[in-house]
């Protein structure tokens, strides 16, 4: 590391540089709140104004505190800079890898350092923490990862049209159970990224990989798609489409048919006659899906209640549509579950729409799992779980069918059914999501397994540290093992994420001794 008195003018110049890089960067560029508080500490560190570098002073030129703010009662200062590391960290692992000057925000003070390297940082190996997990294959049925189309078009707001085109094939291609398919979560870590064939192979314990891209241009599409062995690096199958936009789904039918023809894959009577069933031929409906997936994705309130919107119109558009009912139904009950909307009207919506979707098409994988998501939270334990069951038998593919189940059956205290199911689906996403470690950490709270519970939530804090429920459960679990100090941070930190709102999170158990200790805990951690 290079102290600021070592460094020349022209590393100066450089960190400057490097700053202006980070700070537009895909990591930092929507959060503008980090953004400022990094180029403060920066800009007064290269400055050798290390001294104004205070909680207070912090807290009044970065966060807009009052001249009142004390920071022994307020933690917004410390637990910006706990996500400031995290966000450091991350884009250090990957787009900043190379970068000649880094950031470091070491833990105690707020003064940065800056460390200055003339050579490219090494490329991550097996050995490093951070490195990529291997995976082991599948041996025992064709493989296969469905990677994000590119979108080609002029208009780079047609990204939502290839996304679209993308979660079709999963979601037909996970269906057929002689068939591996990994989830939509960790295909779409690859988006955008350059890697070769066998190191996503390795990641994913995949052999197979389906990529492509899509052009569309007013009421026409072209699609390329080409079938890749991730072991050889031979193109196995590849074809192009150039057809009309109603055409779009025979277009999907027809690449499933020859990827199944090429792997040799039988189809069961049940897949051949349900396959593509849970479809709308009308257009605009399906552009409505499609539009509200790519803004549900983003999980902020604004970005739900958009899709809510789009699935709204969707289903009016096209009241036979029962995946647009599905969806539906995930929006609403996120609002619900986050308070955005508690009210029972939302709740009952939903139960509405999740029976219109199990109604209308009986063998839709999706409509059961949302069932059994809605069913968890009226508190109806054994018709949940019932549709947890039935969904993961119709898609033995779907990650987030057992993500479902598995939520379920801990809610109802079975913590090791419910172990199993979570398993099975971060096999299925070996990229899992934030709400995957909460799903395996809520296993170990059950189970009374608490440091793998911890281990656990802490995982999916660093995923995506705005996610309540994992610092909800450290609070929770740090407070019955009577670890004040790291209660009290979570306990904070949870205020301000919810400016200052006690209540989370709606609870979710079932189990009558699970609910009694989850009221009690909070009453103690004060998060009531």
């Amino acid at each position: 590391m290079a102290a600021l008195g070592t460094l020349t003018e022209q590393q100066i110049s450089a960190a400057r540089n490097c700053l202006d890089r980070l700070l537009g960067s895909p990591v930092f560029a929507r959060s503008e709140r980090q953004c400022r508080f990094l180029s403060f500490l920066v800009t007064e560190t290269l400055a050798n104004h290390t001294d104004r570098l205070k909680e207070y002073t912090i807290g009044i030129e970065v966060f807009d505190r009052p001249p009142t703010f004390d920071p022994a009662t307020e933690a917004i200062v410390r637990v910006e800079a706990g996500r400031l590391r995290s966000k450091l960290r991350e884009y250090y692992e990957d787009e900043g890898r190379e970068d000649t000057i880094r950031f470091e925000l070491p833990k105690g003070n707020y003064g940065i350092h800056i460390i200055s390297r003339t050579e490219p940082a090494p490329q991550r190996t097996a050995a490093n923490d951070n490195a990529p997990n291997v995976v082991p294959p599948v041996e025992d049925k064709p493989s296969l990862a469905v990677l994000p189309f590119t979108n080609m078009s002029s208009d780079p707001e047609q990204g939502y049209f290839a996304d679209g085109i993308t979660e079709g094939l999963i979601t037909e291609l996970s269906r057929i159970s002689a068939l591996f398919v990994i989830s939509r979560h960790s295909s779409f870590v690859y988006k955008g990224l350059s890697k070769r064939a066998e190191e996503i192979g390795k990641e994913l314990g995949v052999q197979y990989l389906l990529e492509g891209s899509v052009q569309r241009s007013g009421e026409r599409v072209r699609i390329t798609t080409q079938l890749v062995d991730t072991m050889t690096r031979a193109h196995i199958w590849a074809e192009r489409y150039d057809r009309s936009l109603e055409d779009i789904f025979a277009v999907q039918d027809d690449v499933i048919q020859r990827v199944v023809a090429v792997l040799q894959v039988k189809l069961t009577g049940a897949e051949k006659i349900h396959h593509g069933s849970d479809r709308s031929m009308n257009i605009a409906a399906h552009d409505c899906l499609l539009r509200g997936l790519e803004r549900f994705w983003v999980y902020t309130q604004e970005s739900v209640e958009e899709a809510c919107t789009q699935f709204k119109r969707a289903v009016e558009l096209d009241p036979g549509y029962a995946a647009g009912h599905a969806w539906l139904v995930r929006a609403l009950m996120f609002q619900w579950i986050m308070l955005w909307k508690p009210e029972s009207a939302v709740l009952e919506s939903a139960y509405e729409h999740a029976r219109m979707a199990v109604d209308l098409d009986e063998h839709q994988p999706y409509g059961h799992s949302v069932l059994c998501w809605v069913q968890l939270w009226r508190e109806q334990k054994e018709a949940s779980i019932a549709a947890g069951w039935r969904a993961v038998a119709l898609d033995p593919n779907n990650a987030d069918a057992y993500l479902f189940l598995s939520v379920a059956l801990s809610a109802a205290g079975r913590g090791e059914e419910a172990l199993h199911n979570i398993e099975k689906g971060i096999r299925l996403n070996p990229h899992p999501s934030t709400f995957y470690q909460f799903a395996l950490g809520q296993c170990y709270y059950v189970l009374g397994d608490y440091d793998r519970a911890i281990s656990a939530f802490k995982s999916g804090v660093k995923l995506k540290y705005e996610f309540l429920p994992n610092h909800l459960y450290l609070c929770l679990i740090y407070t019955l093992l009577e670890r004040e100090e790291e209660a009290r941070v979570e306990h904070d930190a949870l205020l301000v994420l919810t400016g200052g709102h006690r209540q989370i999170t709606q609870p979710i158990w079932l189990d009558e001794k699970l609910l009694k200790q989850d009221q009690l805990l909070r009453q103690r951690a004060g998060l009531v």
